[in-house]
């Protein structure tokens, strides 16, 4: 096996093993493609129309390399945590 596979596995298991014992996990850059189960920030839930649901709780943080050479961060929150924005 090699070490790219190795990680990715080892990543998805470590989150996994997180989220069923109700601990938060943080994974960098492309790691957030090892996700288990679908998760999102809120920035991305907003262009999808979808708003956070009352008393939802964050299950982790991701941290990417941006484009302009900074650091970006999100929370990370189950898509289950999500619903349809009302029309005003």
């Amino acid at each position: 096996m090699n070490q790219k596979l190795r990680h990715q596995l080892e990543t998805t298991i470590r989150v996994a093993q997180c989220l069923l014992n109700g601990e938060q996990f943080h994974v960098s850059d492309s790691e957030i493609e090892c996700m288990p189960v679908p998760v999102t920030t809120k920035t991305m839930a907003k262009t999808k129309g979808l708003v956070l649901k009352r008393g939802a709780k964050r299950v982790g943080t991701w941290s990417f390399q941006l484009a302009t050479g900074g650091k970006g961060r999100g929370d990370l929150y189950l898509e289950t945590s999500f619903k349809p924005k009302e029309p005003s």
